[in-house]
């Protein structure tokens, strides 16, 4: 029987900064998890995870690699999924320390194969300095000028069926060429450049966008007056309820919200 599988990485990641994360999923979500981490720390983790019947994916050689864990991630996802027995219907990947659920992410999914998720529409790659910044270090000036007014999409947040996400993490790999990407060990987030990139190329032609509140919320360039925060949620400015919140910690009022809503959970682990 297939099954839906969520996926994360928590490398170098404390006990603490992965809690609302793994106690909301494991509130809404009972199916199989797995979150990257290594060996060398910080200590607890794991047998935290396997408290929650999340499962520690160890990826040591990522010590090694000369591309930053928040690419090199994908290489072992890539692997875990490919080696895993299982027939997934649909995968998420996501961010860890950011992110909180607030139903089950697969309930009530969007239509298609790949679903990829925008941020607020007011921002666009040009206009955003980070977003911009990615794409012109990997892919150079003249594609930042061609992309300069899509939309963002978010990598941190994609759901998909196993093959699309397979076929995804294959294409983003190959543009993360560590000749590029090695001197650039400084800097994070060029998987958003990559992904954003292929999102409109039109190397991702089954990719469904997916507006900004509708299933993920993203917060990093929405308005705080447009965050409406309940006592057990927070919601879009027109109260819709998002299964996945994200970049909650953008805006002071909703990191103060997740604290709260989790403290009853945190006291009782």
């Amino acid at each position: 029987m297939a099954s839906n599988i969520v996926l994360g990485a928590a490398f170098g990641y404390s006990v603490e900064q992965v809690r609302p994360f793994v106690q909301t999923l494991r509130r809404y979500h009972g199916g199989p998890a797995g979150l990257l981490v290594t060996s060398r720390g910080p200590p607890g983790l794991p047998s935290f995870l396997r408290q929650h019947d999340i499962e520690p994916i160890f990826f040591e050689s990522a010590h090694w690699m000369i591309v930053h864990i928040q690419v090199s991630r994908y290489i072992r996802y890539w692997e875990h999924l490919r080696a895993s027995k299982a027939q997934f219907d649909r995968v998420l990947l996501t961010d860890v320390s950011d992110v909180i659920f607030q139903r089950d992410p697969f309930e009530d999914l969007p239509r298609g194969e790949l679903l990829c998720f925008l941020e607020d529409k007011r921002m666009t790659i040009g206009t955003c300095k980070s977003n911009s910044l990615w794409i012109r270090q990997v892919f150079g000036e003249q594609v930042l000028t061609r992309l300069f007014n899509h939309r963002i999409s978010c990598s941190g947040t994609i759901i998909g069926s196993l093959s699309a996400i397979l076929r995804y993490l294959e294409l983003l790999l190959r543009h993360a060429n560590p000749k590029i990407l090695g001197p650039l060990q400084a800097y994070r987030g060029h998987d958003q450049g990559i992904h954003n990139y292929l999102i409109h190329s039109g190397a991702l032609p089954n990719a469904q966008l997916i507006e900004n509140g509708n299933h993920v919320f993203t917060l990093c360039h929405t308005p705080s007056e447009e965050i409406r925060i309940e006592p057990e949620a927070i919601l879009t400015s027109n109260g819709q309820k998002s299964a996945i919140v994200h970049q909650y910690n953008y805006h002071a009022t909703t990191l103060k919200a997740v604290q709260l809503m989790t403290a009853n959970q945190f006291t009782a682990a």
